[in-house]
């Protein structure tokens, strides 16, 4: 067991960074696809990376439980890879049920594969010795399989190729859309998607070279397992660096930019969108719904009756800002006469009164409140409060 340290405390590390970040993608509120999709890759790669220790020569008899779980599994990553990209440059998309079409190859093989998970522990066993005997992690059994697995590999080598170049395909289509060089401008953005390509153009050439050049594969394909996980460390690593981006307002702020609006303007359509912005003033002051965490310009929109893109143009009209800055301002403004008012509520941290006023995490009202006053909270107030 003493050799199994390193690895064991290797494994331990990236799955449960991988479970945090998936876990933090799939439960909080919003309605941004890539999300939802990046949080499932997170669960899957922290999966197989428990079940790649569990895997290994030295640990496999005690936990047959794992053999042929991650096989199917793969054949998940080249899809949600793709999904992730096509999402994040369509942020504005609603998930298409058709892309579960997709995932109709892990579900064959999830079925190919049950009599096994269904058999008894001595049975698992005893089909682990044979592979293990065979020296072959792609030892082709009969009696639970229906293929042979080498057939797999081709067709998960396959996938991840094609997807890779629908990937490429749909990654320059964009670029060279005009409209979106909102996203690019920033770079943020740019980078991650490089790196993601770069990484899969190497999974691709390496999963080639390891089962199809040299045939070395079916020896251990735990060194595959590396190369995967490398690719969802860089994830992990971006992401890092770049918190803001686990604040899912945030995240859809910066991928779908500022909304747009008519470039010239009747002067009915400038009367319109006056009278709008007034309306949303009036109701944020009447009903303090800026308070809501989860407030959006459509959740607005469905609370008043006005499309959710009029109300967007008419603050950017009116008061030259996002939505989403606008929202931001009246939340810090709640906060600057919660701690500063008459009735001080000095006694509660910043933070605090921040949740208070709507703000769903610390990043995002730290973020909100240097890009309004120009400064950290604490040094803002520390002046005031002086």
């Amino acid at each position: 067991m003493s050799n199994n340290i390193g690895p064991l405390y290797f494994f331990s590390l990236v799955s449960s960074l991988c479970v945090l970040f998936g876990l933090n993608f799939l439960l909080r509120k919003g309605k941004l696809i890539v999300a939802k999709v990046l949080a499932i890759q997170f669960l899957v790669i922290a999966y197989l990376v428990v079940a790649a220790f569990f895997l290994l020569p030295e640990n496999i008899i005690d936990t047959p439980y794992f053999y042929r779980t991650s096989a199917p599994l793969f054949y998940t990553l080249p899809p949600l890879s793709f999904l992730f990209l096509w999402y994040l440059l369509h942020p504005r998309a609603k998930f298409k049920w058709i892309h579960l079409v997709f995932f109709i190859p892990f579900i064959l093989q999830l079925i190919e594969n049950t009599p096994y998970y269904l058999s008894s522990r001595e049975v698992k066993v005893e089909e682990v010795k044979w592979m293990l005997s065979q020296g072959d992690y792609f030892a082709y059994n009969p009696r639970f399989l229906w293929f042979d697995p080498y057939y797999h590999v081709y067709a998960k080598l396959a996938m991840y190729f094609l997807f890779y170049i629908a990937m490429v395909y749909f990654y320059l289509q964009f670029r060279l859309d005009k409209r979106n060089e909102v996203l690019f401008n920033k770079g943020i953005f740019h980078f991650w998607i490089i790196g993601i390509l770069l990484f899969r153009l190497c999974t691709v050439i390496y999963l080639w070279y390891l089962f199809i050049y040299t045939d070395e594969g079916k020896y251990s394909f735990i060194a595959t397992d590396y190369l995967l996980v490398a690719e969802f460390v860089f994830h992990l690593f971006y992401l890092a660096i770049n918190p803001k981006l686990l604040d899912l307002n945030i995240l859809a702020e910066n991928l779908r930019g500022p909304e747009k609006e008519e470039a010239i303007l009747s002067s009915d359509e400038e009367a319109r969108l006056v009278a709008l912005a007034e309306k949303v003033e009036d109701y944020f002051k009447t009903t303090e719904v800026f308070l809501n965490s989860q407030l959006s310009a459509e959740l607005l929109g469905s609370l008043t009756g006005h499309p959710h893109r009029q109300i967007g143009q008419a603050i950017k009209h009116v008061h030259n800002i996002s939505f989403r800055d606008y929202l931001n301002n009246y939340r810090i403004q709640y906060l600057e006469e919660r701690l500063l008012g008459p009735q001080s509520d000095a006694k509660f941290s910043i933070e605090t009164i921040a949740e208070s006023a709507g703000f769903g995490s610390r990043q995002s009202f730290y973020t909100a409140f240097r890009k309004a006053k120009g400064c950290t909270p604490k040094e803002y107030f520390s002046q005031k409060l002086g």
